[in-house]
């Protein structure tokens, strides 16, 4: 076995477990109603017929249809909201892939992938699907990015899908290892990925020049602590904002177990080889506790802003506007001159989302900006399961435009679309959620990355 000199693979594969990556692979889980379809690759032999096996789950007979050559098959007329498993096999051999479970049923939007909370194919890293990052490369290829993770697990892993027809269908691309709450962009034409290793871990940077297919061995901007107990850096798929010269995004350094997180923004300039670590500079900390002008409102206990977007105000003002608290975001001053120097506090601002993680994106044609945030109600009493549209003129006044994806008379408990990452396409908007529907463990544990889109969304009436 030799080293490697890549960040990508097809799949991962414990260094233990070698054998992994040469046997069929079920690479993608569809549901659908009273349905389900399985993509697979076969690095072994890649121009070898298959076998799809499925039951009923905790049944003793297996069902099998016979794939010949293709690489994705569709099972149909099933039972609906049922378990099943399923594997494949390699006809006239004795390799199988990996036991996986799916549920059918109805879920909105197009199903990217799918994990179900009890199937154990990615342990190694996580059981549910997190993480949501969605970008189109310059041909017209949608990316969609999303990694695995669970409480007190190594959470280190990246699956990246991609669709060549504006999202109505997805596909297998690669993993990425280790790489951890990532956003995928472009700049200049180059594809890159913005990810930490793994949760609290080392900030990493990688690019590659062939669409997402290929990637080198990222680079390391700034060490983490990567223990879920001990301080270190915190992200999520964040915009990335140009300004003034530079590129510029959010982060944090803390812990939820420490109850503290402090609030920083990384930047380079716009020429530079982003993956040299040297062409980068973090501003210092804000601390939460001890700015007291900031006052004592917070995210479950945790003193400051998590998960901000750096974005520009129409005054030229450059902010960095953070998840905070319930109804309320976070706004945090930058120098855009001093890329070094910490943030000031510019005040907490009502803002109509639960505490969950928001993007914020400005619309040149109308001059609004757009956020699609998990919208807070107080009755029923909303967590994650009304997604909406709003929209504002200045970052600081916000309306309601639409309410997307309406779940508010499910429990909030078990019901989520969150973490959405969007993008304006022409008169739509395309964004990828973070999904938990049909027995998912909860609303946090999502077990789909979903896909959707709104329609001409200027032309959609203010509520």
């Amino acid at each position: 076995m030799k080293g490697i000199n890549h960040w990508n693979f097809r799949p991962y594969c414990e260094m233990y477990k070698t054998e992994r990556g040469n046997l069929p692979y079920i690479c993608r889980i569809e549901p659908g109603t009273g349905k389900f379809t399985v993509d697979i690759i076969d690095n072994g032999f890649a121009d070898s017929e298959h076998i799809l096996h499925y039951k009923i789950r905790g049944t003793e007979n297996f069902k099998e249809i016979d794939m010949g050559l293709e690489s994705s098959v569709s099972v149909e007329n099933l039972d609906d909201l049922t378990d099943y498993e399923v594997f494949v096999s390699r006809k006239n051999s004795h390799a199988n892939s990996s036991v996986r479970l799916v549920r059918t049923g109805y879920v909105p939007g197009k199903v990217v992938n799918y994990l179900h909370p009890d199937d154990t194919e990615y342990s190694f890293s996580g059981r549910y699907l997190c993480s949501p990052s969605l970008v189109r490369l310059e041909n017209g290829r949608l990316l969609a990015s999303m990694d695995l993770f669970a409480p007190n697990s190594p959470q280190n892993l990246t699956i990246i899908y991609y669709s060549d027809d504006n999202g109505d269908s997805w596909h297998y691309l690669t993993e990425l290892f280790p790489c951890f709450w990532g956003k995928l962009f472009l700049h200049k034409g180059k594809l890159y990925m913005l990810a930490v290793s793994d949760e609290y871990g080392d900030l990493l940077i990688g690019r590659s020049d062939d669409g997402g297919q290929n990637w080198a061995m990222p680079t390391v901007l700034f060490r983490g602590s990567s223990s879920c107990i001990e301080c270190g850096l915190h992200r999520a798929p964040m915009r990335i904002e140009i300004f003034n010269g530079r590129i510029w995004t959010d982060i944090q350094y803390g812990t939820w177990a420490k109850k503290i997180m402090t609030d920083a923004v990384i930047s380079a300039p716009i020429d530079c080889d982003l993956l040299d670590a040297s062409n980068w500079s973090c501003t210092e900390f804000w601390n939460h506790q001890i700015h007291a002008e900031s006052g004592g409102e917070h995210i479950d206990g945790i003193a400051g802003g998590i998960e901000g977007n750096v974005i520009t105000a129409p005054d030229g003002t450059l902010y960095d506007i953070l998840r905070y608290a319930d109804k309320k975001a976070l706004f945090l001053k930058i120098n855009p001159d001093e890329p070094e120097q910490m943030m000031t506090f510019e005040g907490i601002f009502d803002f109509p989302s639960t505490a969950s993680k928001f993007s914020i994106v400005y619309d040149s044609i109308s001059g609004l900006y757009y956020s699609l945030v998990s919208y807070a109600l107080d009755e029923p009493k909303t967590i994650r399961n009304l997604l909406s549209l709003i929209c504002s003129p200045d970052l600081k006044n916000w309306s309601l435009v639409k309410h997307v994806i309406d779940f508010r008379d499910s429990s909030p408990k078990e019901v989520a679309f969150q973490y959405v990452d969007f993008m304006i396409c022409g008169d739509d908007i395309l964004f990828l959620s973070r999904t938990a529907f049909n027995n998912a463990h909860n609303y946090h544990d999502s077990n789909y990355s979903t896909f959707h889109k709104i329609k001409d969304f200027r032309n959609l009436k203010l509520s």
